[in-house]
Order: structure tokens, then C-alpha cells, then sequence
């Protein structure tokens, strides 16, 4: 498999609770069936490394404005 430059240089943690956390805020299943934690990092990477920084900033954002709403309804 070819790697861009992009996909090399992202680095993603190696903590779980996080790449759950960081596949959430994407929009993404927080686990797919039979994946492991190295399979769910590799799968993080590579969905930042096909998304374009303004597409991330604009779900992360999207996600912090949410989670604002949430925060004045209590």
C-alpha cells in the first residue's frame, strides 16, 4: 500500500478511549465489528489523511456548537 505524504505525517495517539473519542467527533462508528485498537488507529488515520483540513474543522466545529446546546438545555 502507497502512502501520501499527508497520511505520514499524521499522527494519531495510541490511547483508545481517545481515537473513540476523536472516530465520534468525525461522525464515525466509535468500532466496527472484529476491529482491534491497532486496526481502529490505522482506520483514524486514514480517515483524516482522505479528509481536507477545512472538512475536519468544519465537523469538529459543527460537534462543539452541539455540544454547547447540550450545555445550556441543563
Amino acid at each position: 500500500m502507497v502512502y501520501s505524504d499527508k497520511h505520514r505525517k499524521i499522527n494519531a495517539t495510541t490511547d483508545n478511549v481517545t481515537i473513540q473519542a476523536t472516530l465520534r467527533q468525525l461522525e464515525q462508528p466509535i468500532c466496527l465489528f472484529g476491529e482491534g485498537p491497532a486496526e481502529r488507529r490505522k482506520r483514524l488515520q486514514n480517515l483524516i489523511s482522505s479528509l481536507s483540513d477545512d472538512e475536519i474543522a468544519k465537523i469538529l466545529h459543527k460537534n462543539e456548537e452541539d455540544d454547547e446546546k447540550v450545555e445550556d438545555t441543563k
